[in-house]
This record gives structure tokens, C-alpha cells and sequence, in this order.
């Protein structure tokens, strides 16, 4: 079992992700003796840890946390397992690998079973735009993904130590918990970069500035649904039941690029699940026709 004091935890491919853990991983009073490569500009060069190659950062860790890109993960794995063989005669103590990917299975540290200790992933359930910000981390959820019951022990220990709120999460589940992911985070962003074109268009405004004009109502409309859940904040004619106010938009729609249609269609049927419930039958069918007619949709 791995020493939780006095850890000590290398950084592979500190990118945003790996920046932030590097710092935060410091002021939780753990020690990251060595990133690799190098922790480019965002560190303090005077107070960042050094920057090693795979083969002699072995020797000064015991977590190995890998934040490369997916397709990079594997072969990484397979750098520290040849690392780890080369030095297995003089390793004081035992180690661990963990991969950040919000998708990808246990198995892409397969190259490790048998040599490493614990085997897990960790998954920050948020985005980074400010590399390095030792308190980003703070308050997050944390997806916690072990090959054993001690390996995921460690990693709520690793999490919690980090100021995350950790869960436990199936390797078999992870491709649907990186969809429920991707479509909050990612796909909102393309969202409000589609209704600023929208309001781009009819305020005659350049798209930063006409997003701006969205920035309070998309700042309240998140609060509410922070407060009282996604039912609850829905607004707007389906949640009204406003069948002509949704026809006039499908009207209208058809004048613009098809995606704009398929967007409002497909977020429409999911705000009619949601309000369904408090709206009268007539109101409901007359919408899910509306919203499901393919003619309407060339």
C-alpha cells in the first residue's frame, strides 16, 4: 500500500489540467518532485519543480499522474512500465499511475498492471481556462475510477486532499458520463456561440458584442437552475405551452442555416419533457407535433 505521507507525485504532461494539479497538488502540502516534461510558462520557473525526463523522475516518485492527451495515455503507460522494469531492483517503495481521461477505460494503463501498485483515473468534472490557479480544483466534483476497492480508496484520499467532492464511477461507464459531460459544458458553449449569431443578426451587432446582451440572462437562467433544478427554470412559450410562439420560431428558422432548426427541435422536445408534466394533454400534443414534423425540417 502507497504511503499517503509524504507522497510524493510526478506530473506527466502538465497542459491546463496538469498545471493546475501541480499547483494545487503544492498547496495541499503534497510534494511533486518533477514534472514531465517541461511546466512551460505559467509556473514560476524560480519555484517549479523540475523538469525531468520519464527514466529519472521514477526514482523521486510515487504517483505518477498522467495528464497527456487521450491518444497519448497508453503510451505513456508503456514509457513508465519500461522505466519501472529497468528500476524495479531499486525502487524503495511502491507506486501508482492515474490517467485523467473523462472517457477513457483503466485498461489504457494496462502496460502497468503488474508493475504498479494502484491502478486509477481521476476526472475533474470541470473545465480550466487559467493554467496553474491553485484553487480551481476547489469544490469540484471528482469522478474517482479504481481497478480495486484500495486503488479507489486512494483516490477519494487524493481528491479529498485537494479540496474535490470525489465520487465513485464504473469503467464501464465513464463513455456515458464523458457524454453527460461534453453536452453540459462543450455543447453550451456552441449553444451560445449559435444564439449569439441569432441575436448577431437581429440587433445588427458584431457576435462578441451581441453575445454580451445574452450574458445576464444566460448568468440568471444558470443560477435558477443551480437553485431549483432544471423544471423549475425552465421558461419560455413551451414551458407556457405556447404553440403559436413556437410556430412563428419554426417559421422563421426555416429562413436560416438548417442546423439552427435542428438545434431549437431537438432543445424544444427536451424542454417539453420537462414541462410536460404541468401543461394540459392538447398543449403537449399540438407542440410534439409541431416539433417532430419532418416536412418542416428542409
Amino acid at each position: 500500500m502507497l504511503p499517503r505521507e509524504a507522497l510524493r507525485v510526478c506530473v506527466i504532461g502538465p497542459g491546463r489540467l496538469g498545471l493546475t494539479l501541480v499547483a494545487s497538488l503544492r498547496q495541499a502540502g503534497i510534494a511533486v518532485p518533477a514534472v514531465v516534461p517541461s511546466p512551460a510558462a505559467h509556473l514560476d520557473p524560480a519555484a517549479a519543480p523540475p523538469r525531468l525526463s520519464l527514466t529519472d523522475a521514477v526514482a523521486l516518485a510515487d504517483v505518477f499522474w498522467i495528464t497527456v492527451p487521450d491518444d497519448g495515455i497508453e503510451a505513456v503507460a508503456h514509457e513508465i512500465a519500461t522505466a519501472l522494469a529497468a528500476r524495479a531492483a531499486t525502487l524503495e517503495r511502491p507506486v501508482a499511475a492515474i490517467h485523467s481521461s473523462g472517457l477513457g477505460s483503466l485498461d489504457l494503463l494496462a502496460p502497468l498492471r503488474g508493475l504498479a501498485a494502484g491502478i486509477l483515473s481521476l476526472h475533474p468534472l470541470q473545465s480550466f481556462a487559467a493554467p496553474g490557479d491553485a484553487d480551481a480544483l476547489r469544490n469540484v466534483p471528482m469522478a474517482v475510477t479504481g481497478d480495486t476497492p484500495a486503488d479507489t480508496e486512494l483516490g477519494r484520499w487524493l481528491a479529498e486532499r485537494l479540496g474535490c467532492r470525489p465520487f465513485a464511477l464504473a469503467d464501464e461507464a465513464k463513455p456515458l458520463y464523458h457524454l453527460a459531460a461534453a453536452t453540459a459544458s462543450n455543447l453550451f458553449v456552441a449553444l451560445q456561440s449559435e444564439a449569439g449569431e441569432l441575436m448577431a443578426a437581429a440587433a445588427g451587432l458584431p457576435p462578441a458584442a451581441a453575445a454580451r446582451l445574452l450574458e445576464p440572462l444566460v448568468a440568471t437562467t444558470a443560477a435558477n437552475m443551480a437553485a431549483h433544478g432544471p423544471s423549475q427554470a425552465l421558461t419560455g412559450p413551451v414551458a407556457r405551452g405556447d404553440v403559436g410562439t413556437v410556430r412563428a420560431h419554426l417559421e422563421l428558422l426555416a429562413g436560416q442555416a438548417p442546423r439552427y432548426a435542428d438545434t431549437y427541435r431537438s432543445l424544444s422536445l427536451q424542454a417539453l419533457h420537462l414541462a410536460a408534466p404541468r401543461l394540459d394533454d392538447d398543449s403537449v400534443r399540438a407542440l410534439r407535433e409541431l416539433l417532430e414534423r419532418q416536412e418542416d425540417r428542409r
